[in-house]
């Protein structure tokens, strides 16, 4: 496939020049797969057109062949295709990362890219933890580029109305639920459907009770699923449950329509996160948004979320421009374009230091969600659903939607969890990075 690529635009360019000219000598070809779009989950294709503009002006007889899939999902999803079939892009811009990341790496998929690294650098342009998400075997295969953090976007002229502030305790929680949908709003608008919202808020709620160590147990199979921090954590969520907090139906309801639930302000809040921003800012009328992180829950531990990196660049080891690829990576993700993806494409790029966000032209709620959440980095909980391996993901998905509606029962969904995860070590899909070759 990649040979018949490379021969349509050979005759191509015979056709506009008259001459045959070599890809080689002129740069060369490169596919690229992203989910930037101009809306939704993925917001950041205004930032992508101008670093892609600035690409093509220093390299000129590159062909750039761009796909995008938006959203999360279909990006993975074609990619696992692609993969499987033989005849991947050259670039790749997807998730996940930990045990995933590992699937793909011992299968053969991913070209290593600690050479890169060392050559480009990248080792101190990224924090250790994100190093850590997308190393296997003490080898970097992805180069994680977008933090994705999760909090509470909220109708501060609802909240106002009803007399509620940003809750600091549970039982502030609960109030607020009780509160708002006595008064016939949905408290918290929550769209199960597409499966992993649940799961969202299931590591959140681990980070609250449990914290960080004990999600790094649990994704690294040092421990079982079915453990007490776990359970609480569970327990907790089916009593929001039982105080009407969510979308009735909410196992049924699609994502993007428990967004609409909350910028028709039929819902005075939804639990979401960085990657639908650019979206919410949008669609919220101007001075009715604000954002809050849930609370510390327990004494001793402190406030938190979950936390991953969006999605990360990939190289397929078919390539056949393997230092082209690792060229255009270390491009885009430069220094030079920080404030591009930030300013532009509403995302926060992964970085070493702490980002300063007052520097930049901001939206104010945009600039709070960001710098609140970047300065807990260091005890935020690793996203179950993007780090655990892929049959570990299903029965995540599955079973929560199982435990919301009591089809399942807490300790049936976590020993479920801990099979899946068991098959997972016998397969050798768990995240381990190990030790950096040097």
């Amino acid at each position: 496939m990649k040979t018949v690529k490379l021969l349509a635009i050979f005759l191509l360019l015979l056709v506009l020049t008259g001459t045959l000219v070599s890809a080689q000598d002129e740069g060369g070809f490169l596919e690229v797969w992203d989910q930037f779009e101009y809306y939704g989950m993925t917001a950041a294709g205004p930032a992508l057109e101008i670093i892609h503009a600035a690409w093509q002006e220093e390299n000129p007889n590159v062909f750039l062949d761009r796909s995008v899939f938006g959203g999360g999902l279909p990006i993975r999803n074609a990619v696992e295709l692609a993969l499987n079939s033989g005849d991947a892009p050259d670039v790749f811009y997807s998730w996940p990362s930990g045990a995933g990341l590992t699937a793909y790496a011992r299968e053969g998929f991913l070209l290593d890219l600690t050479p890169y690294a060392d050559q480009y650098g990248w080792w101190d342009r990224l924090p250790q933890w994100a190093i850590e998400r997308n190393m296997y075997d003490g080898k970097l295969y992805a180069y994680p580029w977008e933090q994705d953090l999760e909090y509470v976007y909220y109708n501060t002229r609802i909240f106002s109305e009803l007399g509620l502030e940003p809750p600091q305790s549970f039982d502030d929680i609960l109030n607020w639920c009780q509160v708002a949908s006595s008064a016939g709003y949905i408290p918290i608008a929550l769209g199960n459907g597409t499966q992993w919202p649940a799961a969202n808020m299931f590591t959140d709620m681990v980070a609250l009770v449990g914290g960080r160590q004990v999600g790094l147990e649990v994704l690294r199979s040092e421990s079982n699923w079915n453990r007490p921090e776990l359970v609480e954590a569970l327990e907790m969520i089916l009593q929001m449950v039982d105080a009407n907090c969510f979308s009735e139906g909410f196992n049924g309801v699609e994502y993007g329509d428990s967004l609409g639930q909350f910028y028709t302000g039929r819902a005075t809040a939804i639990w979401t996160g960085t990657w639908v921003i650019h979206d919410v800012v949008g669609n919220v009328p101007q001075g009715e948004l604000d954002i809050f992180y849930m609370p510390q829950l327990k004494e001793g531990l402190p406030q938190a979320t979950h936390m991953s990196e969006g999605s990360a660049y990939y190289i397929w080891s078919g390539t056949e421009n393997p230092d082209l690829a690792a060229a255009y990576i270390n491009f885009m993700t430069s220094p030079e374009w920080v404030s591009t993806w930030i300013e532009q494409g509403y995302t926060i790029p992964i970085q070493a230091q702490p980002i300063d966000w007052s520097q930049y032209d901001l939206d104010p709620v945009i600039e709070k969600a960001f710098s609140i959440g970047q300065a807990m980095q260091d005890v935020n909980v690793d996203a179950f659903h993007t780090t655990t391996a892929p049959n570990v993901v299903r029965q995540l998905y599955q079973g929560m939607q199982g435990v919301l509606s009591r089809e399942l029962t807490i300790e049936e969904f976590l020993n479920a969890m801990d099979e899946q995860a068991a098959i997972a070590v016998e397969l050798g899909q768990v995240w381990a990075p190990g030790e950096r070759q040097q």
